[in-house]
């Protein structure tokens, strides 16, 4: 036996003692979330020359012994890329059906006994009843009541919804932020892998580290990933792009910002810039999303990615209302319902107050309007000329119908004669006659539509999110199948090469004695 078999089995021993102690690595980090089971490649050492073969030009060799050429992460590319791009949609209908059951509850029909379909018939009931005896005060008096109770329902419901719109604003400013600091995250583990690897080693948990990050962004963001080799080494990057732009390459972070998306509401939409401050609407950076209010973003687009866009989407750019400047909401979740209940309370408002100022009151005067202009303007409404419109923001009772003898400035009859109810029941039947700036719907049943209508498009956002939740579970159960942890599988290879070790470690031994009889236990004859 010549001496290198020592080397040949001191070899094996390292390689067992290295398969080991990676093996309970992946035993200790088997419950820890997004860990990827490592392995350990072992190869021949080297040969050694004992002479020439027979047959032709070979040589014979005699084995050096074996070592561990590499420890490996067990990931696949493909499935890394399937799971992120799911959990990008996932993460826009998870956002879009999230506002969606918050506009729900706040424009739908549960809160009890003030609901906005029942507060909506009842100023419909109350001018019935009017119109059945024109000179009862208890009639009018409640008539006006029922108009005050459905203005502040409405403007409730308006109040609301934009709070929603703020709430989802700093929404978005808070996933800016956390974009940024995970993109910043993944350029100081590319650096740190890069300068740990330099040699041939392998940074392995901070791979992971990266991968999780980058797992996370893809929620965020749509991102598209390029991993670049650095050196001779085996060291990579990951680069990042969003949508052409370089949102980190060669180690190069590009910055998120923020500017204003108009000069007239507080909202804000994301742009490539260093600025720590919010730029002002004008500012020319380039937008991260520079079509959002027109491009598809149908259920069967591939548009629709990231939460970032999908509070975007959910929150607008502007507060919807029915002036033309305004109609054109595009893709905006909360400014189309907006503009919706705008336009039905204006239709209300503008049928309402034709009736009472085209007859006479009780006194015999003329009627006055019951809804006027908080910035009180009066005369006909001026596309784009908010003072002059009929909006929820800028509509209130006339203070007239609120004094004691306000019932009497009612106009409801065209001559004073409190048996000719000829304008309110014209005014009852207009009610219920379907109106084409309400979608063909009556005033009674366009608030019922905009339920229908949003329910359905909730359904719809659901649907595709529970779909989704699906594709994503099922990439990442195939990435489990090569990246997870199998303790059965960790302990059979355990045993493995612990018997690998005992045995390399016997021949030690065997070695070992062998060298101590022929050290010590042999002399020349005599001695």
């Amino acid at each position: 036996m010549s001496m290198s078999s020592i080397g040949t089995a001191l070899s094996g021993l390292r390689a067992a003692q290295a398969a080991l102690s990676v093996t309970g690595h992946n035993v200790s980090n088997s419950s820890v979330l997004g860990y990827t089971r490592q392995q350990a490649i072992q190869g021949d050492f080297s040969y050694m020359n004992t002479g020439s073969s027979p047959v032709g030009s070979l040589k014979m060799q005699v084995g050096l012994g074996t070592n561990v050429s590499e420890i490996r992460q067990l990931r696949n590319k493909f499935y890394d890329k399937a799971f992120r791009e799911e959990n990008s949609y996932g993460g826009y209908y998870s956002k879009k059906y999230s506002a969606g059951e918050e506009i729900n509850t706040i424009i739908g029909e549960l809160q009890g006994d003030y609901k906005p379909q029942d507060v909506i018939s009842d100023v419909w009931n109350a001018m019935n009843e009017v119109s059945k005896n024109l000179g009862a005060i208890e009639t009018r008096s409640t008539f006006i009541q029922s108009c005050v109770t459905l203005l502040d329902k409405m403007q409730d419901i308006n109040k609301s919804l934009f709070e929603y719109q703020l709430n989802l604003n700093n929404q978005v400013k808070k996933e800016v932020d956390d974009i940024n600091n995970i993109v910043s995250q993944i350029a100081d583990l590319n650096k740190q892998i890069e300068e740990i690897e330099a040699d041939g080693s392998r940074a392995n948990d901070l791979r992971d580290a990266r991968n999780n990050l980058l797992d996370d962004l893809s929620g965020y963001i749509d991102i598209e990933i390029k991993e670049t080799a650095v050196g001779n080494s085996g060291a990579t990057r990951m680069d990042i792009i969003f949508q052409g732009n370089e949102l980190l390459v060669g180690n190069v972070q590009q910055k998120i910002g923020l500017k204003y998306c108009n000069g007239e509401f507080p909202f804000v939409e994301p742009v490539f810039s260093d600025s720590k401050e919010i730029l002002p609407p004008n500012d020319t950076s380039i937008k991260l999303f520079p079509n959002l209010a027109t491009e598809d973003l149908g259920t069967n687009s591939s548009s629709t990615k990231g939460s970032l866009k999908g509070l975007l989407v959910s929150r607008g750019e502007v507060v919807g209302d029915y002036d033309i400047r305004n109609n054109n909401v595009g893709n905006f979740t909360v400014p189309n319902v907006q503009r919706k209940i705008d336009t039905l309370m204006r239709e209300i408002v503008v049928l309402l107050n034709d009736t009472s100022e085209a007859g006479v009151g009780l006194g015999g005067t003329q009627g006055v309007p019951i809804f006027v202009r908080k910035s009180g303007v009066i005369g006909v409404e001026r596309p784009g000329s908010y003072d002059t419109l009929f909006t929820l923001n800028n509509i209130e009772i006339n203070p007239e119908l609120l004094k004691t003898d306000g019932y009497n400035k009612l106009g409801f009859s065209l001559n004073g004669d409190k048996g000719d109810n000829t304008l309110l029941i014209e005014a009852l039947d207009k009610w219920k006659e379907a109106n084409q700036s309400l979608e063909g719907a009556s005033i009674d049943g366009y608030y019922k539509k905009i339920i229908t209508d949003f329910g359905v498009k909730i359904q719809e956002d659901r649907e595709k999110l529970e779909s989704k939740i699906g594709t994503i579970d099922l990439a990442q159960n195939k990435r489990t199948t090569i990246s997870g942890v199998s303790l059965d599988e960790e302990l059979s290879n355990m045993l493995k090469f612990q018997h690998a070790y005992n045995s390399a470690a016997k021949i030690v031994n065997v070695i070992d004695g062998m060298m101590d009889k022929v050290i010590n236990g042999t002399g020349r004859v005599g001695i």
